[in-house]
């Protein structure tokens, strides 16, 4: 297998506590980033890296939103009972049982 070298740059602070942090999960950079690469792979693209970001922010916003507005009146007769009581009830009014 070719190997390629990845580099990238951050504060010797930062490096430091994240080093800390990857070794008491027995992870080294290396690995890490192999693992953030495989899954940039797998899932065709680096969304899942821009959580919290403004554009994230208002796709949430809009869908609380969405959510909000549904009704919150959908009382039907089964609700309340467990899937077993709403098969008896549904065979009941067929006149199977």
């Amino acid at each position: 297998m070719n190997e390629a070298m990845v580099t990238g740059r951050m504060g010797a602070d930062k490096k430091a506590r994240g080093g800390r942090i990857l070794q008491k999960s027995g992870l080294s950079a290396s690995q890490v980033i192999n693992l953030l690469y495989d899954r940039i792979i797998r899932e065709g693209n680096a969304e899942f890296l821009l959580d919290g970001s403004p554009r994230d922010n208002a796709a949430w916003e809009n869908a609380a939103r969405f959510v909000d507005s549904l009704s919150v009146e959908r009382a039907t007769r089964f609700d309340g009972m467990s899937k077993a009581q709403i098969r008896v009830d549904r065979l009941k009014s067929r006149g199977l049982m």
